[in-house]
């Protein structure tokens, strides 16, 4: 398998480092566009999308404030019929769609998301890229190998999304013990071993090319013990280092939701501890004097330095212009931006901080 297509995670990263070097000419903003274009539910019409009321309302309210005349209503007023345009032209299954514009420098860039966006239209000098950051942090794609000794069962998740990819599937003839005597019993347990060893090594050779077709991030194993213990074995290192195992135990035969469910649940959680984990790494930096800046003014320093290397920002962090602004200047000298929620250590340190590539001076 080749895939010539950039995953998502590639497309979504390229993106962020494109529109973080942009600023809007003198007297003009850019248009930042975020969307949940998720149909309404419920009501009198469910195929509403709530975002495009926000979107809308929004304009006009930006359109007033830019006066009668002059470079940047003209500006704005390309960016939204540009902006219309493209959500217009929107792949419906889209749940998420991110728009920059600022028609008097040239800019113009969009993405579809698989996950829905916070509404939120904003026009500024710079582009506010918080919400990108976030979602490149937490989205990732995984491959799930469900295996017994004689079947395996192959999916891909991405976000809330499932689809199961074809396996292999084996008459378990050959692959199960049974009560026999003497030499023979011997003989048979021996060929039983070797068919399921041999098993365990198509599947990954399976598994691999899915990883590499699907660019996954994660491999999630599960199943039968005794599968999974050949399956470990014969898995390449490339692969090992990507296994993640939980505890929990998918049926063979498990239906397509209750994967979906149970797979979402330990992502969510796997991601949570990771990012915690980071944030305790950033917390022992700044307290040990190391490498570890704590609190906006620092953090957007070590940034403008090309130091830092990892931005930690807890999500409740207000205001919400500075999550932006340490998330495009992450984007833009190649820093990598990890959202946490609920820790008490970096609320401690007043919400947001940055492990650093090397030691910055301290401020005057």
């Amino acid at each position: 398998m080749t895939s010539e297509t950039p995953s998502f995670e590639t497309e979504l990263s390229e993106l962020l480092r494109r529109v973080a070097r942009w600023q809007a000419p003198e007297g003009v903003g850019i248009l930042s566009v975020y969307l949940d274009r998720r149909p309404q539910a419920t009501g009198e019409r469910p195929e509403h999308r709530p975002g495009d009321t926000v979107l809308k309302d929004r304009l006009r309210q930006i359109e007033h404030s830019l006066g009668v005349r002059g470079p940047a209503l003209e500006s704005f007023r390309g960016d939204a019929e540009r902006v219309h345009a493209a959500v217009a032209a929107a792949n419906p299954a889209a749940e998420g769609l991110a728009i920059f514009s600022c028609s008097a420098a040239g800019l113009f860039e969009s993405i579809e998301a698989p996950a829905p966006f916070e509404n939120q239209v904003v026009y500024d000098r710079y582009p506010r890229l918080y919400q990108l950051a976030r979602l490149l942090d937490e989205y990732e794609t995984a491959v799930v190998a469900v295996a017994d000794t004689n079947t395996l069962r192959l999916f891909v998740v991405r976000g809330e999304r499932i689809a199961e990819m074809p396996g292999k599937d084996e008459d378990p003839y050959n692959y199960q013990m049974r009560s026999t005597s003497g030499m023979n019993e011997h003989r048979f347990r021996r060929h039983v071993e070797n068919h399921r060893r041999e098993f365990a090594e198509e599947a990954a050779k399976l598994i691999e090319q899915l990883c590499e077709h699907e660019r996954a991030t994660r491999l999630v194993i599960a199943g039968d013990e005794i599968a999974l213990h050949h399956l470990r074995e014969a898995l390449p290192e490339s692969l090992t280092r990507r296994v993640t195992e939980g505890e929990f135990h998918i049926d063979i035969r498990a239906g397509l939701e209750h994967v979906r469910r149970t797979v979402e649940h330990f992502l969510l959680q796997t991601e949570d501890d990771q990012s915690q984990h980071t944030a305790d790494i950033l917390v022992g930096e700044v307290e040990e004097g190391d490498l570890g800046v704590a609190g906006y003014e620092r953090t957007k320093a070590a940034l403008e330095l090309g130091a830092a290397d990892v931005v930690v920002i807890d999500d409740a962090y207000e205001p919400a212009e500075r999550k932006d602004e340490l998330a495009r200047l992450a984007a833009a000298t190649g820093a990598r931006v990890e959202v946490v929620r609920e820790h008490h250590g970096l609320r401690a340190l007043g919400g947001v901080g940055a492990i650093l590539r090397y030691r910055v001076p301290e401020p005057a």
